[in-house]
């Protein structure tokens, strides 16, 4: 936990950026209020990851504190306002003043070398992962990246860091299992009493390939990808959307959260975080569809 709190302090280190030429590009997609049941449903199973340990959708417990770096300060902090904003509109908790940072927006001219110093120092900043796959988990691919970090919690109240980097483990029938931990269910496997937390986001965007791009609706995108878990980047999604930013040659690119985003981030944070991901992932189409008719 320490060490995903000081993560800031790494990403300071590594930073060599100049500032982002003022972008030009121009966005205009109009939405529908309510679009069909099979656009929110794909939508909903194709951007929402769940946590790779835990199974369950996953998203922010404790209060969100953002921080920007390699961009010109006022530019910076528009994308944390931003970011804020749209948790606050979400139901996400934010963070106190002074909070400590747990998501950390990097935009730089080497992401690769940024992500090869993570690996190198604070590896666990990756998120849940074997050792054999770190360098494909740490190979910058899009323009625009997320890397999360995340917990378990069980029925009791147990918290338990998502990693399997730590070398402690459990004794279990006189058997040492590494990298294991011991957890609390109750109920069913439906609604087996855990629930999935965000520990911690790293967000990197390449400045090369983000040129032309306006700072508002990468300002939205990065509170997207700040405020759900999600591996899909350049997925051309099937509804007017700020997730389709970077999507070559997608036509529902809009220039700021659409009302679906900010109804699928409503959802996302209102839905019951111990049902299975099944029913997660249904109730929050649900709550989508609902809440684009007015009702």
């Amino acid at each position: 936990m320490t060490g995903a709190r000081s993560a800031a302090v790494l990403l300071a280190l590594c930073l060599a950026s100049p500032a982002l030429a003022q972008p030009t590009e121009n966005v205009t997609v109009t939405e529908s209020k309510a679009p069909p049941d099979k656009q929110v449903h794909d939508f909903v199973a194709s951007y929402t990851a769940p946590s790779p340990a835990s199974g369950k959708i996953t998203r922010w417990r404790e209060g969100v504190c953002p921080i920007a770096t390699g961009l010109p300060t006022n530019w910076s902090r528009l994308i944390v306002a931003r970011v804020l904003e749209m948790a606050k509109e979400a139901g996400a908790p934010a963070g106190t003043d002074g909070c400590r940072p747990n998501i950390d927006i990097v935009v730089t001219k080497n992401p690769q070398a940024l992500l090869d110093g993570i690996r190198a120092k604070k590896p666990f900043l990756l998120g849940y992962h074997d050792v054999a796959n770190e360098e494909k988990l740490a190979k910058v691919s899009h323009p625009v990246q997320a890397w999360y970090m995340t917990r378990t919690v069980d029925a009791k109240g147990g918290v338990y860091v998502d990693s399997k980097l730590y070398s402690e483990g459990v004794d279990v029938g006189g058997f040492h299992l590494p990298n294991a931990h011991a957890e609390q269910w109750d109920g069913t496997r439906l609604a087996d009493g855990r629930r999935s937390e965000l520990m911690h986001a790293v967000i990197v965007a390449d400045l090369d390939r983000i040129q032309g791009v306006k700072l508002t609706a990468m300002a939205d995108y990065i509170a997207m990808l700040a405020l759900a878990l999600t591996t899909s980047f350049e997925t051309c999604q099937p509804m007017p959307s700020i997730t389709n930013l970077m999507s070559p040659d997608c036509g529902l690119k809009t220039a700021k959260a659409s009302d679906s985003d900010m109804a699928y981030l409503q959802a996302l944070y209102a839905t019951e975080p111990r049902k299975s991901v099944i029913e997660q992932r249904g109730d929050i189409a649900l709550a989508m569809k609902k809440r684009l008719e007015g009702r």
